[in-house]
């Protein structure tokens, strides 16, 4: 005879998005599990419930993020209350192990405390949260089962990659697949860039230049040339040096860098949402409180981001420009009211990732304001134009002041050799940043114009990608599209389920994907009758 008991508890979401709600219930069932020293393999079954105002994601997909991969997971929407909990998440799970000396800890983060005051009083008095694993798990030759994270950690929900090509090979038994999910450029790299990896890697035994001397200086040469004389007019030419320079293993790293270097335990950072996931992962990682603020309209909400930013303790701010999924911009004078808004303790970090593609005569690169000595500081990276995604090599650009306690937190030789060179070399090559530019721009305006005339809601991109409104489940139009071949990205992880974030690919890339979603379309219409 098997005697189970069960664990309950609740916890409360901000925001009706796929990213918040596995987080969310990630947490809960990590918290519920070390609360009570138990590990994923005492746990028989789960069951986890939603409000109605939580649709885009199942909760339960969380409680597979914090390790119960081996066993059932139900997820069911509860019935609207009058007056109930908004937002809300309840779990409750199956437990086969000895119960504990003492009352089993059910566990009410946030708001869902108000659930159950009574029990939210005793969690207070149990141990501090330790790694989910049992003392159990001991016994059965897991010695790691001591070991006790930052609770911090288990706040983070694991990045998600868009689906690589061979995976969806493999799983589908296709043998002609192509990637639009990733914002990679359909050209490849530079011929002048590979050339120079091939002439590089005899050398790959001896250890990178650490401080990236020759990268760094052809980019502040390559940067001062795009600054310019001063707006002001005042004769003079505003310039990049190379100690405004860092580089990175990919601009995440730089994102990550500047957390480790300046946010302290409990610091807030600011960002929009949906935006890039870097910004909270870095700020998590750092013992910081993230502070997402909505876009409004898609736009990146530059007075909401102000008024936050101006809360003590606040010393970054993080804004990608344009912004990712959305493609959105952030004009010249809104930029520059921003930039006077800031506390001066606080930096404002523009990530222009895909600046390279903008063609909106309103936008202004933020090297202006870097080269006047101002809190800001720009990144931007060799993995979109240039085709070096795989090489992961990014660079930033600051006050000199800044890179310097950045760099005390780098690691060792953290870009390699093979980056460095093919970094130089992409960067000289002007004529396949011209083709490459040009091919996303017009392909761009193709699948906008197309996409509107199915009766779709397309985002103004000045990305090399487009966010636009389906109509109807993203989800289940992507896993159609798989089938047909064509990776894209899902609107839902980003708060928008109806959506598809799709990369402007190459001509023929571009009418196999129109083509494929025609017939996706069609099928889910039928379907739905």
């Amino acid at each position: 005879m098997v005697f189970l008991w069960a664990l309950r508890g609740a916890v409360t979401v901000n925001e009706n998005n796929r990213q918040a709600i596995l987080r969310a219930a990630c947490e809960l069932t990590q918290a519920l599990l070390a609360a009570n020293r138990l590990g994923p393999e005492d746990i028989v079954a789960g069951f986890y419930t939603s409000t109605p105002d939580l649709d885009a994601a199942f909760p339960a997909e969380g409680g597979r993020l914090a390790g119960l991969q081996e066993v059932p997971l139900l997820s069911a929407q509860e019935v609207a209350v009058p007056g109930g909990l908004a937002r809300c998440i309840r779990a409750m799970l199956l437990v086969d192990a000895p119960r504990p000396s003492g009352a089993p800890v059910h566990v009410y983060l946030g708001e869902a405390a108000r659930l159950r005051p009574d029990w939210a009083g005793r969690q207070a008095e149990a141990e501090p949260l330790e790694a989910a694993v049992s003392s159990r798990s001991g016994e059965r030759g897991n010695r790691c089962g001591r070991i006790v994270p930052r609770p911090n950690i288990l706040q983070i929900a694991p990045y998600v990659p868009g689906k690589p090509i061979e995976e969806v090979k493999r799983e589908l038994g296709l043998t002609d697949v192509i990637k639009l999910a990733s914002n990679e450029n359909p050209l490849g790299p530079s011929p002048r860039a590979q050339a120079a990896i091939r002439a590089a890697a005899g050398q790959v035994h001896i250890y990178p230049d650490g401080n990236a001397f020759r990268l760094r200086h052809a980019l502040a040469a390559h940067l001062s040339a795009q600054v310019g004389d001063d707006p002001a007019g005042k004769g003079r030419s505003l310039i990049i040096s190379a100690e405004q320079v860092m580089v990175g293993n990919g601009s995440d790293e730089l994102i990550k860098m500047l957390a480790e270097t300046f946010v302290h335990p409990g610091d807030r950072v600011v960002f929009p949402t949906p935006s890039f996931s870097e910004y909270e992962f870095a700020c998590r990682v750092a013992d910081g409180t993230p502070v997402a603020v909505p876009l409004k309209d898609f736009r990146v909400d530059v007075e909401a981001i102000a008024a936050a930013a101006r809360v003590p303790r606040t010393p970054l701010v993080f804004i990608a420009n344009p912004n990712n999924p959305t493609g959105t911009l952030i004009s010249r004078p809104e930029l520059e009211w921003l930039i006077d808004q800031l506390p001066p303790e606080t930096i404002l970090v523009l990530d222009e990732a895909y600046y390279e593609f903008v063609d909106d005569p309103a936008y202004t690169p933020g090297l202006l304001w870097v080269a006047e000595g101002r809190p800001v500081v720009v990144l931007r990276t060799f993995s979109k134009i240039y085709g070096l995604a795989g090489l992961r090599v990014g660079y930033g650009v600051a006050p000199a002041e800044l890179v310097a306690l950045v760099q005390r937190v780098r690691e060792p030789f953290n870009v390699n050799s093979l980056a460095q060179e093919a970094a130089l070399a992409a960067l000289e090559d002007t004529d396949h940043v011209a083709r490459s530019r040009q091919l996303v721009r017009e392909g761009r305006e193709e699948l906008t114009r197309e996409l509107t005339a199915r009766g779709m809601r397309v985002i103004p991109s000045q990305a090399n990608f487009l966010y636009f409104d389906l109509g109807c489940d993203g989800r289940e139009v992507f896993r159609r599209l798989l089938q047909e071949g064509v990776i894209v990205r899902t609107g839902d992880i980003f708060g928008n389920p109806t959506f598809l974030r799709v990369t402007v690919g190459l001509p023929e890339q571009n009418r196999r994907f129109l083509a494929a979603l025609d017939r996706v379309l069609a099928a889910v219409r039928s379907k739905d009758g």
